[in-house]
């Protein structure tokens, strides 16, 4: 009987160690898995810190932006100088009618005074910057003038204005690019003659 006993204890001692390790196992696997869901816990904090960081610094951005723009609409007003925010672009838009004469890639008298304002925005408030002068066209075809598309007017008038910007009042060239679209980047309809006077002009594109 005694005997018995002590086979009966020795049975529970070990049936509790077994538990005990059990446990002591399950603790540590907690342990861990709490260390681990920590340390998730901790990355996702700090990469939702750095997306807000972004986002408040893109909206400083933007914001920074649409006040740069309302001074410039304030200091061009009456020129016919448009001024807005595109896709983090300052634009100074001219229409070819204060730049151009039909058909013409030569800046006329009232052009030259035009770009004499722009140039001078350009070189008191984006001194270093790069610019991108970029000509449009409405859809007509340009056979009368001599011009073999569109497209090649547009380049035309953009080097015409980036000349102008470079050799007349001296922005360094190496912060001048151009571009032509012709008439495949219209802002207004080409169906009606407002449409296409919106479409007849050239943009001053502010890098960032």
């Amino acid at each position: 009987m005694h005997r018995q006993m002590l086979d009966d204890q020795d049975q529970q001692l070990a049936a509790y160690k077994a538990e005990s390790d059990n446990l002591r196992n399950e603790r540590e696997r907690i342990r861990a898995e709490n260390a681990a869901l920590s340390d998730q816990l901790s990355y996702e904090q700090q990469r939702a810190s750095e997306i807000q960081d972004r986002l408040s610094a893109r909206e400083a951005a933007f914001q920074q932006q649409d006040s740069e723009v309302a001074d410039l609409q304030a200091r061009l007003a009456g020129s016919g100088v448009e001024v807005e925010s595109r896709g983090g672009f300052i634009v100074l838009g001219v229409e070819s009618n204060l730049t151009f004469a039909s058909g013409k890639a030569d800046l006329h008298k009232k052009g030259m005074e035009t770009m004499d304002l722009v140039a001078g925005v350009l070189m008191e408030s984006y001194a270093g910057k790069t610019f991108w002068v970029e000509g449009h066209t409405d859809s007509d075809q340009p056979k009368k003038s001599g011009w073999k598309s569109n497209l090649a007017l547009s380049v035309n008038r953009a080097l015409s204005v980036a000349d102008y910007l470079v050799f007349e009042k001296g922005i360094e060239s190496q912060f001048v690019r151009i571009a032509g679209h012709g008439e495949w980047d219209p802002k207004g309809e080409n169906s009606d003659k407002e449409g296409k006077a919106r479409n007849r002009r050239v943009e001053i594109l502010v890098l960032p």
